[in-house]
């Protein structure tokens, strides 16, 4: 070996070292927050003799955030029934910076704002009394939840968390979330499907899964112009994380622009749901949106696409709502939510979706068909029905 190969050699050691213990370091800095705060063991419950005050746990208030904007959308309707209703953050953060990120989230929310730690000292102080309720949002959440000796302990399941993580010390630490006695509220049955099959016999109550019905108005499609059309416009929720397969989705999409442009028709792929620095391919990324700017890009587009591969995104719903032709994947939970004729399925194995939007914009009657099926799935739905279901829950372990 020469004298050059040998440097070259020993550069790329180094820097996979370097590269390899980074991750490593990375790695055990995020988990170490977890492990301070782990507690494996069972909560003991005390049952309440009234429900007046419900607290939720949030690890830390950030704008754009589904699972956030349903805790402050079902604390919100408590709010409406008489429950005084607390969310605190977990990690440090300003009342100022949780208030505005909570006003971007859902603009007339109810409710008040706290940081965690400011929260108990007041408890402490006897200047705030101990909530009836205690509401973890998250895996993450759970252990501070156990920290309130005084409140009935529950546990909001918004997805099935393991499904987050590779197999490892997360998913186990998470899983094992579920069998520290907190009372479980999961939204929609999917979650408490999944969590009975992986954890036993548990117990889990569970609500409906809602979505803003006042947010999105349904705008009536002429189609019968979608067989004519040589401009495709498909506006896409995409995020980083892998539930929401941000690298399989541009694939897919590039070679079906390709594909479509051989027959004349020309592909617009419209990202949303991340920040502009991410950049995925085969499309312009518009960032993360607001309610109405949601609403006005379903009006522009043709078809709307989400993958739905834990539990369900709030999005279908919202596209639906608004009247917007869905893509998704049947490997995910969205049929076991809407069934088979709501929308367009695709599949993790396919390369494109060339053929399945050709097929779809020569056929108006079934785009017809498949709005009207999804408004036939959403038209008892609402917060305010979740947030009955929700308390009239809780109420039950004051008469049990």
């Amino acid at each position: 070996m020469s004298r050059k190969e040998a440097v070259i050699r020993e550069t790329k050691r180094r820097t996979l070292s370097l590269l390899h213990n980074a991750g490593y370091r990375t790695g055990s800095y995020r988990l170490k927050a977890i492990l301070d705060n782990y507690d494996p063991l069972a909560c003991t419950q005390i049952r309440p003799e009234k429900i007046k005050t419900v607290t939720f746990l949030i690890t830390r208030m950030v704008r754009f955030h589904g699972g956030q904007t349903s805790i402050l959308h079902l604390g919100t309707e408590l709010e409406k029934l008489g429950i005084r209703v607390c969310y605190l953050s977990c990690k440090e953060q300003s009342s100022e910076e949780m208030e505005f990120c909570a006003g971007a989230n859902l603009p007339d929310y109810r409710g008040r704002v706290y940081l965690l730690n400011r929260y108990m000292a007041a408890i402490q102080r006897g200047k705030i009394k101990t909530p009836d309720v205690v509401v973890a949002s998250s895996w993450d959440t759970v252990f501070f939840a156990k920290r309130f000796t005084g409140s009935y302990k529950a546990y909001f399941v918004q997805d099935y968390e393991p499904y987050f993580y590779p197999f490892g010390e997360e998913y186990l630490m998470c899983r094992n979330t579920y069998l520290q006695g907190l009372h479980m509220i999961s939204l929609g049955s999917w979650n408490r499907e999944m969590i009975e099959k992986e954890s036993g016999e548990v117990k889990i109550d569970t609500v409906s899964f809602p979505y803003d019905s006042l947010g999105y108005t349904h705008f009536e499609r002429d189609y019968e112009s979608y067989p004519e059309k040589k401009k495709i416009t498909i506006a896409v929720y995409l995020k980083f994380y892998g539930k929401r397969l941000p690298n399989l989705i541009p694939y897919m999409l590039v070679n079906t622009r390709e594909k479509l442009k051989s027959r004349g028709i020309e592909l617009e792929v419209l990202y949303f749901g991340e920040a502009k620095t991410f950049s995925p391919k085969g499309g312009k990324n518009l960032g993360q949106l607001n309610r109405d700017e949601m609403a006005a890009l379903y009006k522009r587009a043709d078809f709307g696409m989400v993958a739905s591969m834990s539990n369900i995104s709030l999005v279908p719903y919202e596209m639906h709502a608004a009247g917007l032709p869905v893509i998704e994947f049947k490997d995910g939970s969205y049929p076991y939510f809407f069934g088979l004729e709501t929308a367009l399925l695709t599949g993790i194995g396919e390369k494109d979706i060339s053929d399945l939007l050709i097929s779809a914009i020569k056929n108006p009657y079934r785009l017809k068909c498949m709005d009207e099926n999804a408004g036939n799935v959403l038209k008892d739905l609402s917060w305010e029905r979740t947030g009955k279901e929700f308390l009239e829950i809780l109420k039950q372990t004051v008469s049990e």
